[in-house]
């Protein structure tokens, strides 16, 4: 069989390229290149692993037969292999050292068990590391059998110009499948944020309101036979009202405080203690408050959204008699730090479970600091308080 001239082989790669430009389904991203590595170099089978860091795994769906371009496809549901374990796929990922194996059998990290199930033969391999543009191991192509015998070491230049393109289209996979999930995060996170905005508005303001409506109405009867007594009953709910009130500016305070926008987070956090001082018998106090750098508006927003949850969480579910805000400079960086005294809790079991709970804490001040570009740090344990730890970069 003549072999592929090079102008043919330049030609295939760059119809790769081309169908892999902003393709971001991995599946016809492992497709199109087990392809066009078979036919590029005229193996009869090629595999695309992809390497799971979380699993510690290598794992592939689509494995190609015949050594022509538009052949079969023979699906599998889903192959994977230890990244620690024996095999040549995984001993390439680990050390990103291409292996060419003439007679496999002979190879002690060979698995000759497939060949013992199918009945096929494996006779040559060529195994090449797929990486990123910053060196992360992203995957492992693997070629099997040539059709003239042993892969040549022409073979192994094209083989690692299509790691090279397999890495760009990985990478891409990876960075679409990265922004669709911050995007659930964010909409996740806006919708938490709503629905407690509608309950303590349904709660507070709304049940104040029909429970005022329903008092005038019962004032207004009794004023016909004890004006002192309606007069008496008007006054009590002349304080319901205000105290409605108040709930209402705590509600816009939390949701757009003017003196973060006028002054900065420093006098926010202020405010805030000033503000919550006294729930739930808490004693709340801004400790430490002499930071005067101002951030970009949405910086101080996100900032202070994790300061309010940690507040608001040490003296709602954490139960803390003191809660103390600091709010400094040090070094390049501005420093918010709230630390309680409260009942504390497990962070890691805590954070293992959130998702599946659905509730907003813990969740909005993570986010909150990660689109930021600030680092949250969390230190508790059960009946040793929390410290929460916002750390704002300068640049």
């Amino acid at each position: 069989m003549a072999p592929l001239s090079e102008a043919k082989q330049l030609e295939t790669l760059l119809e790769l390229q081309r169908d892999l430009a902003l393709e971001a389904n991995v599946e016809k991203v492992l497709l199109r290149i087990t392809l066009a590595a078979t036919f590029m170099l005229e193996a009869d089978r090629a595999t695309l692993y992809v390497v799971d860091q979380t699993r510690n795994e290598l794992w592939s769906r689509a494995l190609t037969q015949g050594g022509e371009r538009g052949e079969s496809v023979l699906e599998i549901n889903e192959i994977r292999l230890p990244l620690d374990g024996t095999s040549l796929a995984a001993d390439v990922a680990r050390t990103g050292t291409l292996l060419r194996i003439d007679e496999p059998y002979g190879d002690p990290r060979f698995d000759a068990s497939v060949d013992a199930r199918t009945g096929y033969r494996t006779r040559s391999i060529l195994v090449v590391p797929i990486d990123s543009r910053d060196r992360r191991r992203l995957g492992v192509l693997q070629a099997v059998n040539h059709a003239d015998g042993p892969f040549r070491s022409e073979d192994e230049r094209y083989a690692v110009s299509l790691a090279t393109s397999a890495g760009i289209a990985l990478e891409y996979v990876q960075l679409s499948e990265d922004l669709a999930a911050e995007r659930l995060r964010v909409v996740k996170v806006a919708e938490e944020e709503r629905h407690r905005l509608a309950r303590d508005l349904h709660d507070g303001v709304a049940q104040t309101l029909a429970n005022a409506a329903l008092g005038i109405e019962l004032a207004q009867r009794r004023a016909k036979q004890d004006v002192p007594a309606a007069m008496a009953d008007l006054e009590q709910l002349r304080g319901r009202l205000l105290e409605s009130q108040k709930g209402l500016r705590d509600i816009l305070f939390a949701l757009r405080p003017l003196v973060l926008e006028d002054a900065g987070l420093g006098a926010a956090a202020r405010a805030l203690a000033e503000r919550i001082n006294g729930q739930n018998g808490s004693h709340v106090v801004a400790r430490r408050v002499d930071a005067d750098r101002r951030f970009a508006p949405e910086v101080e927003a996100g900032a202070f959204t994790v300061i309010r949850e940690a507040a608001n969480n040490a003296i709602k579910t954490g139960r803390a008699a003191e809660v103390s805000i600091d709010v400094y400079e040090d070094g390049g960086a501005v420093i918010a730090m709230v630390e309680d005294n409260g009942k504390g809790f497990d962070v890691a079991s805590t954070l293992q479970g959130y998702a599946s709970r659905g509730s907003l804490g813990l969740l909005q001040m993570r986010e909150s600091a990660r689109l930021i570009g600030a680092q949250l740090s969390l230190d508790s344990s059960p009946g040793q308080g929390t410290r929460v730890r916002l750390v704002i970069p300068f640049a």
